[in-house]
């Protein structure tokens, strides 16, 4: 959510509607339990750590971890996101520090935070090198980075592209670009070049459908779509 102005057009404008039961920003919060049932594996305890969500839009994931005992921080460059998400922490009583600002350039000082989360943002950014690298520079040495993004393959631009924007027409056309998703190699390189070790090798999410009204959602070995990954800032 740090990237052209047409993200920031697409997910501000969801803004007063973000926390509503039918958002069309609903879909975001499923992967919520998959996700963190991966990274889980990777962190001993969320409680007490102080965690940065980069890209938090109207904060899913900054309450998810709230809600879990950590010491939540969230960024994202719109404005009208970041006073939806500091409303609804106001509402739910949650303690949540809220910055308007890029992943390319953090406002936080070097060593700032145990754990980053940067969840559904990093094919949207402007320069996901340099947002890996900034990640990278906040975290304390032997943090953790945990992170998902999108495959740059046929089928990503089938399920992520084609299907939502041409044939069910659910979708705003630009959202996503095929050319701004990161392929394995080229964000293994990324967390190499910010001197970043992953950690347990990649996995996939696929979307199996709906259940509920929510997405279901199973982690898997398939890389070609989404996948998630967990890297660690040396000692």
């Amino acid at each position: 959510m740090t990237g052209n102005s047409t993200d920031e057009y697409f997910f501000a404008q969801f803004a007063d509607t973000w926390w509503s039961q039918d958002s069309q920003m609903s879909g975001l919060a499923s992967f919520q339990r998959p996700r963190f049932a991966y990274f889980d594996t990777h962190i001993d305890e969320w409680a007490g750590k102080r965690v940065l969500d980069v890209g938090c839009g109207g904060g899913f994931t900054t309450e998810f971890l709230s809600a879990r005992g950590a010491s939540v921080t969230g960024v994202d460059p719109s404005t009208s996101l970041i006073a939806a998400a500091r409303r609804h922490a106001e509402q739910t009583g949650k303690q949540i520090d809220y910055s308007v600002g890029t992943a390319e350039s953090l406002p936080f000082p070097d060593a700032a935070f145990d754990i980053v989360t940067c969840v559904d943002v990093l094919e949207h950014v402007a320069d996901p090198a340099r947002s890996i690298s900034e990640i990278a520079r906040v975290l304390t040495p032997g943090g953790v980075f945990c992170f998902d993004t999108i495959n740059r393959t046929v089928r990503s631009r089938i399920i992520m592209i084609w299907i939502p924007e041409y044939l069910l027409a659910v979708g705003t056309k630009g959202v996503h670009l095929w050319k701004d998703f990161i392929t394995p190699g080229e964000l293994r390189g990324y967390l190499a070049d910010a001197g970043l070790a992953g950690e347990g090798g990649l996995r996939g999410l696929t979307i199996l459908g709906k259940r509920r009204g929510k997405l279901v959602i199973r982690e898997t070995g398939d890389l070609s779509c989404t996948y998630i990954g967990v890297a660690r800032k040396p000692h």
